[in-house]
């Protein structure tokens, strides 16, 4: 008896050798246009969690850059209805395509009205952990939107059962808010012109740390609903 249970053992060490160790996890960047999105690819492709990055296209786009993977989705066709890769974790970056560069045109924009038709159809085609990155410059928005982003996420999004949902707000003091005053606007683009002379914590963080603070967010994380705030996105460079 004890000589079959060691054969048996063999065997088992000698298939597991065979097999290999597991393959990495992969991981879908929504909204890579722009500079927080192309950065979050960035980290995500820089880092040793993710063996390979699916981003999310309007154009054929065959890539060269290793482990970047392009999903092709023509504007003509609505996000929610097209199918969706096999991932377990997705980063949505709500932004704008032409934002800050020409390169990114290549890459799918998601709006916040596509993020709820979205996130539903990822959760339906298995995703089970979402990290969703509002924009950098939320304070150049109206405070409609920015209200109507707080309300999404705090209440849809986290009713769709995610098993772990992190939220990366790098939102500006009120001080950055938008103002329907000429004058205000006009005081308040020129705070923002001189903001590199406040103190730090009175600046929007940049759109590199936001991506490290995002890209941390799903593989350091654990279950459940994870705010991650301007303090903590400044924290991020110091991990």
């Amino acid at each position: 008896m004890d000589q079959l249970v060691g054969n048996i053992l063999r065997a088992d060490g000698a298939a597991e050798r065979e097999a290999g160790p597991p393959a990495a996890p992969r991981a879908l960047v929504l909204g890579a246009c722009g500079a927080t999105g192309e950065a979050l690819v960035n980290q995500l492709l820089g880092g040793a969690h993710y063996g390979e990055v699916v981003a999310v296209t309007r154009l054929p786009l065959p890539s060269t850059t290793r482990k970047l993977v392009a999903h092709h989705v023509p504007e003509t066709r609505a996000l929610h209805e097209a199918p969706w890769p096999q991932v377990r974790d997705a980063f949505f970056v709500i932004g704008e395509r032409h934002s800050y560069y020409r390169r990114d045109e290549a890459y799918r924009a998601l709006s916040i009205a596509e993020v709820m038709p979205a996130a539903a159809a990822a959760r339906a085609a298995g995703i089970e952990r979402l990290a969703l990155v509002s924009p950098v410059a939320i304070y150049a928005h109206s405070a409609a939107f920015r209200k109507n982003l707080m309300n999404l996420v705090e209440y849809e999004l986290f009713a769709l059962g995610f098993e772990t949902l992190a939220l990366v707000r790098p939102a500006a003091p009120d001080k950055f808010a938008h103002q329907g005053n000429f004058g205000k606007r006009l005081a308040a683009f020129l705070l923002r012109q001189v903001h590199g002379l406040m103190p730090e914590s009175y600046q929007p963080p940049s759109a590199r740390l936001v991506a490290l603070a995002a890209a941390r967010s799903l593989p350091d994380t654990g279950t459940g609903l994870v705010i991650i705030d301007a303090d903590d996105v400044r924290g991020a460079a110091a991990q």
